[in-house]
């Protein structure tokens, strides 16, 4: 299974509108998959989406990773500004 994490005005794309609420997806864990194709089968037009996590560190090429079992993702979209990120963040370093 892999957990999709959507944030800001990401979130409608699952029904979850109510910011006091997660905004998660569970998807089924396809060998293969991307971070892109997950999010095109949830609804959420990439170019909305700008900002990727995953489990947790902050990957520039997120969108084009493959997903593996277990993987929690996290999406922020593209008008919320997260200058700290490319200051401090440490890059994704995850091997595939």
């Amino acid at each position: 299974m892999i957990e999709i994490h959507l944030y800001g005005d990401l979130r409608r794309y699952i029904g979850q509108e109510d910011p006091r609420q997660d905004a998660v997806a569970l998807l089924p864990y396809r060998p293969g998959t991307t971070v892109a194709e997950a999010l095109r089968d949830l609804g959420v037009p990439l170019e909305e989406a700008r900002h990727i996590f995953i489990n947790g560190l902050y990957d520039p090429e997120g969108m084009r990773r493959a997903l593996r079992e277990g993987d929690r993702i996290g999406v922020f979209p593209q008008n919320m500004t997260m200058p700290h990120i490319r200051l401090f963040a440490p890059r994704a370093t995850r091997e595939g």
